[in-house]
């Protein structure tokens, strides 16, 4: 019987062998996709986004990243720890980054993606079949492009990396915190998607589960901020399905209306326009090259994670449980979650974490902050002996 309050593994429904009524590609074409961020090519796009309540008024130049680290979800675990600004990515680190995260990312196709938050590649827009790519780390920006996107072929330890961006734009920003249309960002993790569309958009990589239409996305708990144009630890992780999709940034240069140089309300984007162009088609084309409905697990991190991992020196100080994150220490904070011990920490983990980490944070008088990050110093401060 299964447990509809418990998280399952992407795969746990794969075996299923019964009819399934899946849409095919030609069918999605047709069919309007109702889950996905608002399309910025329609018409009326900024009316459809603008703020429907009379709630406070949130600008463009009011939306920022957090400047202290510690206010920073991703960031705050890190916050004390050195960087190095500038470092190669290697398979050897993406594998120290997997190891320390707990996650085990699909392998049968041989290809894993990444994608760097805070992070910029030091020569150009776009690497391709490296063993090595040189990346400068920095934070996160609403506004232009600061995260690094690619793909880790398994087999051969090659890496192709593009330009892109994992936060949401500034106009999503502004206009959730006004009471719009429901921007979110996506926490670090390790992440499940399929090769289908995001609305005519194809191939795109969707977010979904193993066994279900991809369709129809997957339920994950993302950040939302609804008091001001800062994502930070005292913002809201909201359980829902928020079809954060990967796909093209619409834009190369900064667009008035956005504020920035991509349209994203909680998507990952890749540089380049819907044609395609630029690295957006490079990165397509690797999609076409596995076929739709293939799994692609997307390990989001940060810039500054993979330059600890990199240098090997703190390798230790990675260590923690997020999305994605596998095994028996995940079964041991379920059961003090008062879950089922799946092992497997999803959305509905996540969600039931950050609120015990609120209320733990509250009760020592640090106030209701939350990164949906469960570490070993947060563990002995619990004393749940989760990592024992």
């Amino acid at each position: 019987m299964v447990d509809e309050l418990a998280d399952y593994p992407p795969e746990h429904d794969a075996g299923f062998k019964g009819p399934r009524a899946f849409m095919t590609m030609e069918e999605a074409a047709q069919t309007e996709d109702i889950g996905a961020q608002p399309d910025p090519e329609h018409p009326d796009f900024l009316r459809q986004v603008e703020p429907r309540t009379s709630a406070r008024s949130v600008s463009l130049s009011d939306v920022f990243w957090p400047t202290d680290d510690r206010e920073a979800p991703d960031y705050a675990f890190i916050a004390d720890l050195p960087e190095a600004t500038k470092f190669d990515l290697t398979a050897e680190t993406l594998e120290t980054l997997f190891e320390a995260g707990r996650y085990r990312p699909h392998r049968s196709d041989g290809v894993i993606a990444f994608a760097l938050r805070g992070a910029t590649l030091v020569n150009n827009d776009e690497v391709e079949h490296a063993l090595a790519v040189p990346i400068q780390t920095l934070r996160p920006d609403h506004r232009k492009f600061r995260c690094v996107l690619g793909f880790y072929f398994t087999k051969t330890k090659r890496l192709h990396a593009y330009t892109g961006s994992t936060v949401p734009c500034r106009k999503a920003v502004a206009s959730y915190a006004s009471g719009g249309s429901a921007a979110n960002m996506l926490p670090t993790g390790l992440h499940t998607f399929y090769i289908w569309r995001h609305r005519n958009l194809k191939p795109a990589l969707r977010m979904g589960r193993s066994g279900v239409d991809p369709e129809t996305g997957a339920p994950t708990t993302v950040l939302r901020s609804r008091n001001n144009g800062e994502m930070e630890t005292l913002d809201v992780f909201d359980y829902s399905t928020p079809y954060d999709n990967v796909h093209c940034s619409y834009y190369l240069s900064e667009d008035p209306g956005l504020g920035s140089s991509f349209s994203s309300w909680g998507c990952l984007t890749v540089r380049g326009l819907k044609d395609p162009s630029d690295q957006w088609e490079r990165f397509q084309n690797v999609l076409i090259d596995l076929g739709s409905r293939t799994q692609v697990d997307l390990l989001l991190t940060t810039g500054k994670e993979a330059s600890l991992a990199a240098d090997g020196g703190h390798t230790d100080s990675l260590t923690a449980l997020r999305a994605g994150s596998r095994g028996p220490e995940v079964g041991r904070l379920q059961r003090q979650l008062g879950m089922s011990e799946t092992g497997y920490l999803g959305a509905r983990t996540l969600d039931k974490m950050t609120g015990a980490e609120r209320r733990h944070n509250d009760s020592f008088g640090n106030g209701r902050h939350a990164t949906g990050i469960y570490t070993p110093t947060l563990d002995a401060s619990t004393g749940w002996g989760v990592f024992t």
